[in-house]
């Protein structure tokens, strides 16, 4: 464990009733956040997740709590309405005012809390039809829009915190909360370019500014290494037919595209797209699955029975969002992702989480 606070009355309690894995960080006007500890050694080998610009890290600490806009801060609290209209770089943005070492959700931190649950065995729950579980319909929480759960009309999005363990990514209260349905969340350091996955190295953008450039790398199929974007051979998301105006089934991973859903150069959205189960993705010529995707929580290790969706057009670029909404019912999921939107992309259905890592002198 990373022991980097002095107690106070808060914090006790906190880290008492979570054995530690809990605790408080405050944001720099004093706002108290809610943080739960994912450790390096909590995975079997280091994930990219752990290396931050070349160091390799002990910790980082991810939000226990869908994000809430308080005093122009992003903080972590239970029983508060979620932030959503915002995009990704407004996101980013505040979740940077928040304080030093706050950031933005990166892709390698969500991968690496997904890994994590799924060497636990845990599948977590939430709100995936329209302030209830669809898996448990007798579950529910407090819409934000006062309608009761299961009526379609209306922002369907709870109050972050839910009375329900299985809602939290390890089955207990004490745990990560909302990473299933209500709220898909932006994540930075992951983007398609026209197909094409592209990648910031390792966790790199945990410390980045979020008005600096970005060194984008896209992934060799063969070699499963870092390449510059644009070379011969980089891993895409092909589609598996010629659809121009539905859904052209679940994504194939390549090393060629031979099918756009829509123009390559088109950030918009046009009805063509490709929208499957994530365990269900194979990759084309029966190549092997590069490693680095793997971890990156962009391609699977296996089928599952699982029903993660994955959702994508792969023309333009787009940005990431993971979890499903509450609209999502079975196809949302830790795994399930969104690549079909732009970063400018504003919604009631997309919110954004911190995480936290210490500052380093």
């Amino acid at each position: 464990m990373t022991t980097i606070f002095s107690p106070d009355a808060l914090r006790i309690k906190t880290e008492k009733e979570s054995q530690g894995r809990r605790t408080v960080i405050y944001s720099a006007k004093g706002q108290p956040n809610f943080m739960y500890q994912i450790c390096r050694d909590d995975l079997p080998a280091l994930h990219p997740a752990f290396c931050v610009n070349g160091q390799i890290i002990d910790a980082f600490f991810y939000a226990c709590y869908p994000g809430s806009l308080h005093d122009g801060e992003l903080i972590s609290q239970p029983g508060k309405v979620p932030a959503c209209h915002l995009n990704l770089p407004e996101f980013r943005q505040l979740a940077q005012q928040t304080g030093p070492g706050f950031h933005l959700s990166s892709n390698a931190e969500w991968a690496a809390l997904m890994h994590c649950i799924d060497q636990q065995n845990n599948i977590p729950d939430g709100n995936t039809d329209y302030g209830r579980s669809l898996r448990h319909p007798d579950q529910s929480a407090v819409r934000i829009d006062g309608k009761p759960a299961g009526d379609l009309s209306g922002e369907a999005n709870t109050l972050t915190g839910s009375p329900h363990p299985g809602w939290y990514h390890n089955q207990q209260l004490t745990g990560i909360s909302g990473l299933c349905g209500n709220l898909w969340e932006w994540q930075t350091g992951v983007r398609l370019m026209a197909g094409e996955i592209q990648l910031i190295r390792n966790n790199d953008i945990s410390e980045l500014p979020a008005d600096a450039p970005l060194l984008w790398q896209a992934v060799d199929m063969q070699s499963g290494q870092y390449c510059a974007p644009g070379m011969p051979g980089t891993a895409k998301y092909d589609s598996p037919s010629a659809c121009l105006t539905g859904n052209g089934g679940t994504p194939l991973l390549s090393e060629n595209m031979t099918h756009y859903n829509g123009d390559p150069a088109d950030n918009s959205y046009p009805p063509g797209l490709l929208d499957g189960p994530f365990f269900s993705m194979k990759t084309a010529g029966n190549l092997p699955v590069p490693h680095l995707l793997q971890l990156n929580g962009l391609a699977p290790y296996g089928e599952k029975p699982q029903t993660d969706q994955i959702y994508l057009r792969n023309y333009g670029e787009r940005a990431l969002m993971r979890g499903g909404a509450w609209y999502s019912q079975e196809f949302a999921g830790v795994s399930a992702f969104c690549l079909s939107h732009s970063a400018l992309h504003r919604s009631a259905t997309v919110g954004g989480r911190t995480a936290w890592i210490a500052p380093r002198g």
